[in-house]
């Protein structure tokens, strides 16, 4: 029997990831009331079709008033879900980071767009001073990764945490925020990630990808010219990756969903 190849290895062990994710997402919608679990598993159903994820922003007025002038450099959008990730804070498998925002910068037809994505949810039920800073970092974060952007892959999971880290002091200090008020953060952070449906972090990113394809004609305004030859050839390197595990990621996403409603089922017939 041949061995797998390396893309074969990783699909596998990425499924079986997403098979033990499910049923941690499962979990977290067991001790929720009947109405409440059902609006969140119909999310889950709503959302296997990506280009239902984002949507244009609710509230703009809302978000400008917060972030003045740098908020218009960028492409926002909102979304009911709240991305996972393995986490960079630790080494220890089936630990997860949430994320209530997300900062991409998409290539598409030879123009670079800043995105940031935040939860619905989150806009609503934050402070006019959490909601700034959490802009503020994002819009860090990107100053940031636009230095890095062409060396992105290769950073380790130390030097990620160090970049969020410092993004965090910046905006922090820039914003005056303080200690309590970062608590509050995390304490809605958390509070979201039981009660909004949750998407693995490559499925995001596919689904921000075919907005920007989606909305193309509205969003050009938005999109930056590469610096050099190097970063325009890394760019359309980077676009035909995404491209290539779109049904992947959709697949993937469709087996979440079905294990995450396999292990509620269970559970409600007391087999868990």
């Amino acid at each position: 029997m041949p061995e797998k190849s390396d893309q074969e290895k990783f699909e596998q062990e990425y499924r079986e990831w997403i098979c033990s994710m499910s049923r941690d997402a499962a979990l977290r919608l067991t001790e929720k009331s009947t109405a409440e679990r059902e609006r969140i598993t119909e999310s889950y159903r709503m959302l296997q079709d990506p280009r239902l994820v984002f949507r244009q922003l609710s509230d703009p007025r809302r978000i400008e008033r917060l972030a003045g002038e740098e908020v218009l450099k960028y492409v926002l959008v909102e979304t009911d879900a709240i991305t996972f990730f393995p986490s960079i804070h630790t080494s220890m498998s089936g630990i997860l980071d949430f994320a209530v925002a997300m900062n991409r910068r998409l290539f598409f037809q030879d123009l670079w767009f800043p995105i940031i994505a935040l939860n619905a949810e989150y806009i609503k039920r934050s402070s006019d001073d959490v909601l700034g800073f959490a802009l503020e970092h994002e819009f860090e974060m990107g100053r940031i990764y636009e230095t890095v952007s062409a060396n992105l892959k290769a950073l380790s999971g130390e030097e990620k945490r160090e970049i969020a880290d410092a993004a965090q002091d910046i905006s922090a200090k820039r914003r005056q925020i303080t200690q309590s008020q970062l608590i509050e953060d995390e304490k809605l952070m958390i509070q979201l990630s039981m009660s909004q449906p949750l998407i693995p972090k490559p499925y995001a990113e596919m689904a921000l990808l075919l907005y920007l394809e989606d909305h193309f004609p509205e969003l050009r305004p938005f999109g930056i010219i590469s610096k050099s030859e190097e970063e325009r050839s890394f760019g359309a390197n980077l676009y035909e990756e995404f491209r290539g595990w779109i049904d992947f990621s959709k697949s993937t996403f469709a087996l979440f969903v079905r294990e995450l409603l396999s292990s509620l089922r269970d559970a409600n017939q007391g087999y868990s």
